[in-house]
């Protein structure tokens, strides 16, 4: 026992000497040179003049983290320094770079930063300051990574980064046209996979001119604790232009410092020493009463004492309670009175508790200005189910077929086995019924399902297998879709972040393999997603960050990007996050090997440069992505590419004086998919259609718009020139939706009249000089077509420049005139110059066709062997310009005559001498 007591009092003694030279060294200002670990960011002046710079401090092996190594990147020479106590008063820290001659002597400030002066060979040659390493991202560097939509968020920045596939997704953003693909970067974790990574951005950033160099990365690499954010910072800086405020946790000053160490010792000491031995008293040792004590002091940090004992006050006696008499009250009333006051206090509660209740939900769902808010949870109040709502519609519109209520399943309720059956027994006209009866109670069931959103996914249950088992062509397809919209834009007029919340949360989970294995409803689909979507930029990243993660699919997710952005630009919420969303799946897109997907990334591109000036300037810029595309095989993409070169032309011409090198390629684009022996009808229809209203801008364009309307099959060139034209249409037709092809997943193109757009003029005389130039015997049936669309009708005044085109054209005309096949478009082409208004003109007409009209009597009416005209027809149409009198019957006598003279033998032949009679 004795030898036992005297273990612990050398214990005692022992613990407090190590408490008092632990207390001694907190006080010493060497305890201030040590530096956390991380990448401090270090600033030298001149004349070493280095900004961006970086301490990169680890911990040293088999020095128990009492030193450290410094890899220095400062511009001096990369090597291992150490970090020690300063034996300069004037300094608490240094470090020593090992080679004899250079230390950086540093002193703490109260942001926690070091500042201090670069020593060579004891002498102070420049001031240098080193900020301590960032623990988190800065919020606007934090929030600019939200918004470029990255594979996946930013939950670590020392984890997330460590590899560089990030880095290199943040500049595929701001550099998309440049040798940066996506696919050549791993998302891996192993060294080799990181330094593959790393090298490759190292080649990048040097032909790029990036300042981003391996000292900026490789701690990074390393996982050191502070060089993300350092990195971050930087590139943020770089690609933005932008400065960010960074702000430190100020460190305790020097004294607070010390004495903060001294009672963190005291405090070790105290709870970490043993107890003082109790002396023990026979006479009053309970047993486990020490025990309790020294417990408790422990707990509260206080020595194990024994304390005095207290006597204990004697309790008062407690006041007896005086409880009256319970006094029966007789009933006034019956039951029957009591039952119906205590509804009617009920409904009047209820009554009041609706307003404010109704009140507060949609003030606190309806978002604030600078954003969305979180979403309620549904009305409070009683809610009629929304099944209930439903069952007298659908059970009024079965009522009409008994074969259908006979089908019905008894067991379940009626709207249930509705749906069972109409896919194999209900007709088609009675589902659009019962879905267009319940789309006019679209505000009840709306009702229902925001005061308890458990209703909107019964609803959405119970009808989304329409949308699976029923075709897009379906009228029943079309009628639920119509529905859910319904539903949507009716529900968000009343709480728009519940209704978001909803379509995501039970919405596109059920949609998502619909809009993968179904293309050609994603068009519809799309819609209706949005249906559900408040108009705010960032819920529409919200949606479609969702969606991404849901449906999993690059390829499909791009394709309904390109519907999605043609509802972005109706709305005008094109904002500059989600114009950059849109364009880097598009420059996505333009690389997929799937036609189909580089289709959806120039239609994304035709969208946005539709919507607005400034935003077909940022498309411009992306010119060389996608002028090879000229070449591709697939007729789609090459569709969507001339829509593209059109709009950006039209673009360009309200532009004086720029973009001439842009105008040039994009001429270019057009001439080869127009020259080109093997382009689809199709694409010359589409560009046809997109081009017409550039040809007075480009002239240059016109004799291959020319050559490509000639080149049209009968049916395409009838639609553009005459459209569909019925007794009661307008004037100018407005364009129309058409499918070329009868695949799902192939778009809908705008076609439309182009003689309501086209340069007329201009277009007669390329047709005519063309004509010319090839040596053209005689036209065809589309050269009259296209020249008869180019007239104006007979009550519309000609110009001058017309007669320079008749000059050019008549002999054609006139040929054809006795040419069975050509003769009604002939007729129609002489009629229009003939009867021509001013009267100016027509004389010029006439008298300019006197010759050209003797010899083609003279070809009508020679023994040759050619199939002419019949002469019954000839002479309705001489006749017809004989009973219009004046100049032209004049003109027409002359040449009869002149006929009888110069060939008399075929004047013979003729009845021409009946016109004269």
């Amino acid at each position: 026992a004795g030898s036992g007591r005297a273990r612990r009092r050398r214990a005692r003694q022992g613990g407090r000497g190590a408490a008092h030279r632990r207390r001694m060294d907190a006080t010493q200002p060497q305890a201030l040179w040590r530096l956390p670990e991380g990448a401090w960011s270090a600033t030298y002046t001149a004349p070493l003049s280095t900004t961006g710079s970086l301490l990169v401090m680890t911990p040293s092996s088999g020095t128990a983290g009492v030193t450290v190594s410094v890899m220095h990147a400062s511009g001096l020479a990369r090597k291992a320094a150490r970090l020690d106590a300063s034996s300069n008063p004037e300094f608490v820290g240094v470090i020593d770079y090992n080679d004899g001659h250079r230390k950086d002597y540093f002193n703490r400030n109260t942001d926690g930063s070091i500042s201090g002066s670069h020593f060579v060979d004891g002498v102070a040659v420049a001031d240098f300051t080193a900020k301590k390493p960032l623990q988190a991202l800065p919020r606007e560097v934090l929030k600019w990574l939200q918004s470029l939509d990255l594979s996946y968020s930013v939950r670590n920045a020392k984890r997330d980064f460590t590899n560089g596939f990030l880095i290199a997704e943040i500049f595929t953003r701001y550099y998309p046209s440049k040798d940066l693909s996506m696919h050549t970067f791993e998302n891996g974790t192993k060294a080799a996979c990181r330094n593959d990574n790393w090298e490759q951005l190292f080649r990048f950033f040097k032909r790029n001119n990036i300042p981003i160099g391996k000292m900026d990365f490789e701690p990074v690499n390393m996982s050191i604790t502070g060089a993300a954010q350092a990195l971050l910072i930087k590139i943020y800086t770089y690609l933005t232009k932008r400065t960010v405020p960074v702000f430190l946790v100020a460190d305790l000053p020097v004294e607070e410092m010390v004495a903060s160490a001294v009672r963190r010792e005291e405090s070790t000491e105290m709870t970490q020493a043993p107890p003082p031995p109790p002396e023990r008293h026979a006479q009053e040792e309970i047993p486990g009463q020490d025990a309790y004590r020294v417990f408790e002091a422990a707990r509260q940090n206080r020595p194990v004492e024994r304390s005095t004992p207290r006597a204990v006050a004697e309790r008062p006696e407690a006041v007896p309670l005086d409880i009256p008499e319970v006094k029966a009250r007789t009933l006034t009333k019956n039951v029957a009175q009591l039952r119906a006051q205590q509804t009617q206090i009920q409904q009047a509660h209820l009554q009041k508790s609706r307003v404010p209740t109704n009140m507060s939900g949609r003030k606190s769902s309806a978002g604030t200005d600078n954003g969305p808010s979180t979403p309620s949870l549904g009305y409070v109040g009683a809610a009629k189910p929304a099944i209930d709502i439903m069952r007298p519609i659908v059970t009024a519109v079965l009522q009409e077929n008994e074969r259908v209520m006979k089908s019905l399943d008894p067991r379940k309720d009626v709207v249930a086995s509705f749906m069972e059956l109409c896919r194999t027994l209900v007709p088609e006209p009675m589902c659009v019924q019962v879905f267009d009866g319940l789309s006019n109670q679209a505000s009840q069931l709306a009702d229902a399902m925001l005061k308890c959103p458990a209703e909107f996914y019964k609803v959405w249950t119970l009808y989304c297998s329409a949308l699976v088992e029923f075709s897009e062509r379906s009228p029943v397809f079309e009628s639920v879709v119509h529905l859910f919209k319904r539903f949507g834009l009716t529900m968000s007029e009343v709480d728009p972040v519940l209704t978001q919340q909803l379509m995501v949360d039970v919405g596109l989970p059920s949609l998502a393999p619909l809009l993968k294995d179904s293309a050609g409803k994603r068009e519809p689909l799309c819609q209706l997603i949005y249906a559900y979507t408040q108009q705010q930029v960032l819920s529409r990243l919200g949606v479609l960050r969702a969606l991404k993660e849901t449906v999993d699919d690059m390829p499909v997710y791009v394709d309904c990007l390109s519907y999605f952005v043609t509802e972005e630009t109706q709305a005008e919420l094109l904002h500059e996050m989600l114009l950059a969303h849109y364009r880097y799946y598009a420059m996505v897109a333009l690389q997929c090997p799937q036609p189909k997907i580089r289709v959806a990334g120039l239609a994304i591109l035709v969208a946005v440069t539709s919507s607005s000036e400034e935003h077909a300037s940022s498309v411009l810029s992306l010119l060389p992505s996608f002028t090879e595309l000229v070449y591709d095989d697939w007729w789609e993409v090459k569709a969507q590419l001339i829509l593209l070169t059109a709009q950006l032309l039209n673009h360009l011409s309200c532009q004086q004086g720029v973009g001439e090198a842009e105008a040039h390629a994009l001429l270019l684009v057009v001439s080869r998919l127009f020259d080109a022996p093997g382009t689809s009808k199709t694409v010359l229809q589409v560009g046809l259609c997109a081009l017409v209203g550039g040809l007075r801008h480009y002239p240059m364009l016109l004799p291959a718009y020319v050559k490509a309307l000639l080149r049209q099959p009968a049916y395409f060139r009838e639609r553009l020139l005459h459209g569909a034209k019925a007794d009661d249409a307008p004037p100018v037709l407005p364009p129309r939706q058409v499918k070329y092809a009868r695949s799902t997943s192939s778009r809908s193109y705008e076609e439309r009249c182009i003689c309501d757009s086209w340069p007329a003029v201009a277009i007669a005389r390329t047709l005519a000089e063309q004509a010319q130039a090839s040596s053209l015997e005689h036209f065809e049936p589309e050269h009259l077509e296209v020249l008869t669309a180019c007239l104006p009708e007979l009550d519309v005044d000609l110009g001058e420049e017309w007669l320079t085109v008749f000059e050019k054209v008549k002999a054609y005309v006139f040929v054809a005139l006795i040419d069975p096949a050509l003769h009604h478009g002939a007729r129609e082409v002489i009629r229009r110059f003939w009867l021509c208004r001013p009267q100016t003109v027509a004389l010029k007409a006439i008298e300019a066709s006197k010759q050209t009209l003797l010899r083609t009597l003279h070809m009508n009416y020679r023994d040759s062997g050619h199939v002419r005209v019949p002469e019954d027809d000839l002479l309705d149409l001489l006749r017809e310009m004989r009973d219009a009198g004046g100049a032209i019957g004049a003109m027409l006598q002359n040449v009869v005559d002149n006929f009888r003279e110069a060939h008399n033998v075929e004047f013979q032949r003729s009845r021409l001498d009946a016109l004269f009679e």
